[in-house]
């Protein structure tokens, strides 16, 4: 068990490989990667970003269909977080039963409370965009259901996140698939991808807190 968790979870840096086992049923494979990280929030630990990113540079020598992968992404995405959204919902609705049966339990009323605020605050926006923030992406949704935000407004905001999430990333590495140095070094290209991801979220930090300070001088 623990060996297929290690070869799912590097599955970005060896697409090739599976390919060569799998064939045309590594889209089923990708399909359930997606949806298990957006679905369940103790599978954040697979990857996301990178395994867009590599199945487009895969894409961009022919191996795989672009058009399929973006079709499964957006898909598998929609249909994750749906699935994270309802989940929250229904543990919201267990709360007020026997807490001691409830998985609602483990999340404290206070984290809830500021992912209420926080999604009060900056809204559809929120939704559209968590994905791309580490950690974030997988949380959201089941929030989203947990504190009772409208499933209609989560639903449009959502698929136009997923839409913008797949594209970028698989079209940055159709992109750069096409360059025999990023083609070549796959892996440290999946590493600078990953640094990336967490540039966002540090930026917004930084900046949070030198306003933070000027409001107070």
């Amino acid at each position: 068990m623990r060996e297929f968790l290690f070869s799912i979870r590097s599955i970005d840096t060896q697409l090739n490989h599976f390919i060569g086992i799998y064939g045309k049923h590594i889209y089923f494979i990708l399909f359930l990667i997606i949806f298990a990280k957006t679905a369940f929030i103790i599978f954040t630990f697979l990857p996301g970003d990178a395994t867009l990113f590599a199945s487009g540079t895969i894409a961009a020598i022919g191996q795989l269909d672009i058009r399929i992968l973006l079709i499964l992404f957006i898909v598998a995405t929609l249909a994750g977080d749906t699935h994270n959204f309802l989940l929250g919902t229904l543990l919201k609705r267990s709360k007020g039963k026997q807490r001691k049966y409830s998985l609602s339990r483990l999340v404290p009323d206070k984290s809830i409370y500021k992912a209420s605020k926080f999604l009060t605050k900056y809204g559809k926006l929120t939704i559209m965009f968590s994905r791309f923030i580490p950690l974030l992406s997988a949380t959201v949704p089941f929030v989203c259901g947990f504190t009772g935000y409208r499933f209609k407004d989560f639903i449009s905001s959502n698929f136009i996140g997923a839409l913008i999430w797949s594209i970028v990333w698989v079209l940055a590495g159709y992109g750069l698939g096409n360059l025999d140095w990023v083609s070549r070094h796959l892996f440290i290209s999946l590493i600078v991808i990953t640094i990336l991801s967490f540039i966002a979220p540090i930026i917004a930090y930084v900046f949070k807190l030198f306003k933070t300070k000027a409001a107070a001088k």
